[in-house]
């Protein structure tokens, strides 16, 4: 034969027979996870436990938390849960440090409220933004109670502060990239891991590595189930009332993981062909009967395998008479001229902070201004700590003396009067503020505050101002010698008495130069104040 044929018959032959096999493995999981998705919502919404197979006496799975256990995502957390929890949990407990047995403790609580919260979306629909507060509510009381347990006297403080850290993992299923929250919470628990394996105590060596080897092997999981978020129940139960009646971490079950879920396959876990997940010991319940909506016919039989079937004949048979229409008054170019304005008022202003439980402010991020409970206290016999104040007029330090220093944190529209000389007067995160003090040993300090007035009645040496926008200054005639250093500042005024004016002078207000003139002077600049402030 000539000899392009025998070429052509000397090429193997590409056998895509293993391809095909594991297409129709897929479709067949595929098929059967519908199915459970189905039967799984029907039994949880009407309150009973799966249907048994006929063919088999043994009893159905039981739900863990609250959930249903057919959820394919919360089989494969808890077969994870179950090959890494049980290790930290041995660790402590060999150790028999109390510190890591109650640290331990909050990583597996952490753990069962995850699990819930991944089991849910098998069942209820996406919760809005709104709905998240209501509920993290357990997330947030046990945050709270880790970090309240962390005690800086004691010598396990850092692998306290690892298990704080770690509640902060249930929050990956608000996220659309679970992989980057869970790394995120491993660099900063990797922060306090590192400085508890320095002290090479062996036994909390071994705990911080099963801890840490957990949050590795959950960044891998998540990459393998959610890489792209979670995805939640079209038109499923209501959020808010599901976990009202099922409050994450209530269902326990997590710490005590079952010889099945221990054996079960974990994705991420390691590579391989591996083997399709096996059905439920109870079999599935038939798919529930289609809903009859309102004013028309049975849905289409075309969706009853779910899907995005299920999604468009939902679509198509939507009514739209009732949604709300945007009418020509609503429009913004027709809105009044009085209500046009961007100006924000003040009360919407405070509006924007939210309180707390405590009935603290949490404020916007980069707002100054008071940002939790006021405080007026004096700590380790050196600081006087002003903090939080806002719209008090009367702020009186009498006690202070020359050996402390007096710290005015995130005040707002407030007057502090320091009558005693002090060693040092420092302002951070202040707006419209009035401090009022007699004489400073060392410098007065202006950091992040903005439209603030310091009066001296005595001698100041010293004040420095930066980051600030807006700062009066009235010195009296001691203070008239004193150094004023000012950085990345604006709108800077400094008022001194008219040396020529006698036994009662009037003030003389003089602008403190922002802006410079450089020159370049062979290898040396000449910066030289500009001419604006010549005159």
């Amino acid at each position: 034969p000539p000899p392009s044929v025998r070429q052509r018959s000397s090429m193997s032959v590409v056998d895509f027979s293993p391809f095909n096999t594991i297409l129709q493995r897929l479709e067949k999981v595929a098929e059967r996870l519908e199915q459970g998705a189905s039967s799984a919502s029907a039994d949880a919404v009407a309150g009973r436990a799966p249907a048994a197979s006929s063919a088999s006496s043994a009893p159905a799975p039981a739900a863990v938390g609250g959930a249903v256990a057919d959820c394919e995502i919360a089989q494969s957390i808890d077969a994870y849960i179950a090959s890494k929890l049980p290790a930290v949990q041995a660790a402590a407990k060999d150790s028999g440090i109390k510190d890591l047995e109650e640290a331990t403790e909050i990583i597996a609580a952490t753990f069962r409220m995850l699990r819930d919260a991944l089991a849910a979306t098998g069942t209820v629909a996406k919760p809005k933004d709104a709905d998240w507060q209501k509920i993290f509510a357990p997330v947030m009381e046990l945050g709270s109670k880790a970090n309240k347990a962390c005690d800086n006297r004691s010598n396990y403080f850092q692998s306290r502060k690892v298990a704080a850290e770690t509640v902060n993992l249930v929050a990956l299923v608000t996220q659309t990239g679970p992989v980057g929250h869970v790394k995120s919470v491993l660099e900063t628990a990797d922060f306090h891991c590192v400085k508890a394996l320095q002290k090479k105590e062996e036994k909390e060596m071994v705990w911080i590595r099963a801890v840490k080897d957990a949050l590795k092997g959950l960044v891998d999981w998540c990459g393998e189930n959610c890489k792209m978020g979670l995805t939640w129940k079209f038109q499923g139960e209501d959020p808010v009332a599901y976990f009202a009646a099922r409050p994450l971490g209530g269902g326990g079950g997590v710490a005590e993981a079952t010889p099945a879920a221990a054996k079960a396959p974990v994705k991420g876990g390691g590579k391989g062909k591996g083997a399709a997940p096996p059905p439920p010991k109870g079999g599935f319940a038939a798919p529930p009967p289609r809903e009859v909506k309102e004013g028309g016919g049975a849905a289409q039989a075309g969706g009853a395998g779910g899907g995005m079937a299920e999604l468009f004949g939902a679509l198509q048979g939507f009514d739209t008479t009732k949604l709300k229409k945007v009418t020509d008054d609503m429009k913004s170019k027709n809105r009044p001229k009085d209500e046009a304005s961007s100006v924000v008022p003040a009360s919407a202003a405070k509006a924007r902070g939210s309180t707390t439980s405590t009935g603290s402010v949490l404020a916007v991020k980069g707002q100054k201004g008071p940002k939790g409970e006021p405080v007026l206290e004096l700590q380790k016999d050196t600081n006087w700590m002003v903090e939080n104040f806002d719209g008090k007029k009367d702020i009186v330090l009498e006690e202070a003396d020359m050996k402390q220093l007096v710290c005015i944190i995130n005040c707002r529209d407030c007057v502090v009067h320091i009558k005693n000389k002090v060693k040092n007067v420092n302002i951070d995160g202040c707006i419209k503020t009035t401090v009022i003090c007699g004489d400073v040993v060392s410098a007065v300090e202006f950091v992040n505050s903005d439209r603030m007035q310091f009066q001296t009645l005595g001698k100041v040496n010293a004040i420095a101002i930066d980051k600030c926008d807006g700062v009066n200054l009235y010195l009296s005639k001691e203070s008239t010698a004193v150094e004023i250093s000012s950085s990345k500042s604006s709108d800077m005024n400094v008022n001194v008495p008219d040396p020529d004016g006698g036994d009662d002078p009037d003030m003389i207000e003089m602008p403190i130069p922002e802006q410079f003139v450089t020159k370049i002077n062979g290898k040396k600049l000449k910066t030289e104040v500009s001419a604006l402030y010549s005159h």
